[in-house]
């Protein structure tokens, strides 16, 4: 590797051993703690170089430290406006380098800048860059040295390490808007395509017959880079180069793991750096059946120093260059997912690029951080659930087993969106796409999207003039599957030109819709509850009553709620749906929950049930689901004529709130609402739930916001409730309020506003 990052003799890095949770939380303050140290060694003079005299500024290693730096802290969102970031990136701006690795990370650096005046500099480094390597008619053209090679010079010094962060400069900087010939990217691919050893994996240089993991990661990386700019047409190259990456991609099914294969310890987190692009690029999740961010995260977060730094190694490679590669790849290998690609059928992957390119996209226009994901049956459900839209794109007939069926329709019931396309408009896939609707979602119609859909009309993002023929299937509150029958993922996988953007637009518009224009989290934010092991204080019993009407509103909920409750309020919540206010069965029971998206009339017999299960004690909890006003209108009318009484607020001040006296109960004095909510709620900082009370107690209690279809914890568009962990706790106070027993409720004040 170059002098920037280090050749002395490998000093032995190890991580240590013990268990490590690899969660938001966890992350989040790794890379806090990493931004805090990092942002401590910088000097007096604004930047982060160690020497100052003439010899260090002409080094070629000059800017160097700098650049990672900065770009270890963009990568961890660092505002660039703030006063140190502005300073340091015009200082970093303003140097004169010498080195490839240096103009390389500069160039990265300022194509994540939005700053307009820096953008000249960046073309110098892009241009440098791409004169740099050896020329065609060289010994090894497209490979870079440890600087620009003079015009004319055959052969010379080359390694994988300067080639890969020469090509990383220009990639970022053509990405950012600056021009590149197409010979570049061809005399690029053919060298990696040239260098790559009969194993799949990459060396150091022309002496290394060995593949090392951070080489082989650098190789396969920048072939990725190589497809994205030159894949479109299918042709003898494009097959070579193809071949390449599933080499690359072998190599890493065999040999990953998170401790550099093959190569020095030295170079691990330099090494961690390029798997996380490789991860990135390919959109797979594991490695030999191994989760790289998982796996590399827990070693980081072992290794992490009590400072806040990563411990640096032999040579060149100290704290500072350890820690911007650490922070790097805990940053961007936590990318929410945009969509998760199905490996299925032998057409699964025809469209190779498809949805990467559409996440690249979708990335650049909605401003945030997004990647893609490859995965299959074999893994657990959890893997599904970490990007809302599960991609599936097939040029035949696809085939399901029950047990698939049943994976792919627990997923869109625990919220995720099914998005098929048929690759050439294929008539056997699209049949097989509505078989598996029947099949998954029985009594569910797949009807045609009409232009008016806000896939459509630009109420999600982008207005689609002359949208594809579209087909869903919803539940009548959120769309369980979307079937397009015209291949856009062609164009996705050609790449975003004028002529395609309504293609990519609509791609990145059904990533807006699932999520409900909001950003979402770390794809380690899943809505996935693991039941922890608690000692249980109570046990509730709790009937969903069914009437006629939409009374089973999104029942996966109702799981997740009974985990949360065994989590967070040592309750077993025992759950039984479809049980009528006429039935005798309704004895067993002093909790019901009704909920509903539409108006409706009880019978008599039901209305005799519920008159007598109220009079006996029993606590009716609600909801209107979606925030139906013919539901709330229905309920309500239904309670009054049933108990002679009017509702009302349940006062801001009350123990229901703060949870006082309630065992086990949640403090509601502050709750956050979904997007849709906001506009109504704005002034209420506690949530605006209602009751019917007698003189002891509240008997009854209800949400005129949605809480059920909120329970899933996913988003949805237009849903007017409460965010995810709100709705929870809503929840959890209705049910421990009504556990408790009349004499308690009487003396907690439900009070009335």
């Amino acid at each position: 590797m170059c002098a920037l990052l280090g050749l002395g003799a490998a000093s032995p890095i190890t991580f240590a051993d013990g268990p490590v949770s690899v969660n938001t939380g966890s992350v989040d303050v790794a890379i806090a703690r990493g931004v805090t140290w990092l942002k401590a060694q910088r000097n007096d003079g604004g930047h982060w170089e160690s020497g100052s005299d003439d010899g260090a500024r002409e080094s070629r290693e000059w800017g160097g430290d700098s650049g990672l730096a900065l770009l270890a802290l963009l990568y961890a969102g660092e505002d660039e406006h703030q006063e140190y970031m502005e300073s340091s990136l015009r200082w970093l701006a303003a140097q004169k380098l010498t080195g490839t690795y240096t103009h390389g990370v500069r160039a990265h650096v300022l194509a994540l800048t939005r700053d307009k005046s820096l953008r000249a500099r960046l073309g110098d480094d892009v241009e440098w860059l791409i004169k740099a390597p050896f020329a065609r008619g060289a010994e090894r053209p497209g490979a870079y040295g440890y600087e620009a090679v003079p015009s004319g010079v055959k052969s010379g010094w080359w390694d994988n390490s300067n080639s890969q962060f020469g090509v990383l400069g220009v990639w970022m900087g053509s990405d950012a808007g600056i021009g590149v010939p197409t010979e570049y990217w061809e005399v690029v691919r053919d060298h990696w395509l040239d260098t790559q050893l009969t194993d799949g994996g990459w060396g150091y240089n022309r002496e290394s017959h060995k593949s090392t993991g951070s080489m082989s990661a650098a190789g396969l990386a920048t072939l990725f880079v190589a497809l994205d700019r030159l894949h479109s047409a299918r042709n003898k190259e494009y097959e070579r180069l193809v071949g390449g990456v599933d080499a690359g991609l072998w190599w890493f099914a065999r040999e990953y793991s998170p401790a550099n294969p093959g190569g020095e310890s030295q170079w691990r987190y330099y090494y961690l750096y390029g798997v996380e692009r490789v991860g990135r690029a390919s959109g797979y999740k594991y490695f030999r059946n191994r989760d790289w961010f998982r796996e590399g995260a827990a070693a980081l977060l072992r290794e992490q120093q009590q400072a806040g730094h990563w411990r640096g190694s032999a040579g060149n490679m100290g704290d500072l260059r350890n820690t911007a590669f650490a922070l790097m790849f805990l940053c961007h290998g936590r990318a929410p997912i945009m969509f998760n690609k199905l490996e299925h059928a032998k057409d699964w992957n025809d469209r190779l690029r498809d949805a990467a390119q559409l996440a690249h996209f979708a990335e650049q226009s909605l401003e945030t951080l997004l990647n893609w994901q490859i995965v299959n049956f074999s893994g657990p459900i959890d893997d599904l659930l970490e990007a809302p839209v599960l991609y599936l794109r097939g040029a035949s007939r696809w085939e399901f087993d029950e047990v698939q069926a049943d994976r792919l329709r627990e997923y869109a019931l625990r919220g995720g969106l099914i998005l098929a396309v048929a690759g050439e408009g294929n008539a056997e896939f699209t049949l097989s796409m509505r078989e598996l609707a029947k099949a998954a979602f029985p009594g569910l119609p797949m009807r045609s999207l009409p232009p008016t859909h806000p896939l459509f009309t630009g109420e999600v993002q982008f207005p689609i003039d002359k949208p594809p023929a579209m087909f869903e299937v919803s539940n009548g509150r959120r769309t369980l599957m979307l079937l397009c029958t015209e291949d856009v993922a062609a164009a996705w996988h050609e790449g975003p030109t004028r002529s395609r953007l309504p293609q990519f637009q609509l791609g990145c518009n059904v990533y807006v819709y699932a999520t409900d224009k909001t950003r979402v989290g770390s794809k380690l934010d899943t809505v996935a509850l693991a039941a922890e092991s608690v000692e249980i204080a109570r046990t509730i019993n709790i009937a969903r009553i069914r009437y006629d009407g939409d009374w089973d509103i999104e029942p996966y909920g109702w799981t997740r709620l009974a985990t949360y409750m065994n989590n967070a309020a040592r309750t077993r919540l025992l759950v039984t749906s479809g049980v009528s206010w006429a039935s005798p069965d309704l004895n067993d029971f002093k909790i019901a929950w009704m909920t509903g998206t539409k108006a409706f009339v009880l019978n008599e017999d039901e209305r005799a049930g519920m008159r007598k299960f109220l009079a006996a004690g029993g606590t009716l909890l609600a909801d209107a689901a979606m925030a139906s006003p013919e539901f709330l209108e229905a309920f309500e009318r239904e309670i009054g004529d049933a108990l002679k009484e009017p509702p009302h607020l349940i006062e801001s001040g009350s123990a229901f709130f703060s949870g006082q006296g309630i065992p086990d109960a949640a403090d509601l004095s502050v709750v956050g609402y979904r997007r849709s909510a906001r506009v109504d709620t704005r002034e209420r900082r506690v949530p605006p739930l209602k009751a019917f009370s007698t003189r002891q107690r509240m008997a009854v209690i209800y949400a005129p916001l949605d809480v059920s279809v909120g329970l899933l914890g996913t988003p949805v568009y237009g849903l007017k409730g409460y965010d995810p962990d709100g709705v929870l706790r809503i929840a959890r106070n209705m049910l421990l309020y009504a556990e408790l027993p009349t004499v308690d409720k009487a003396r907690l004040s439900g009070g009335k506003e």
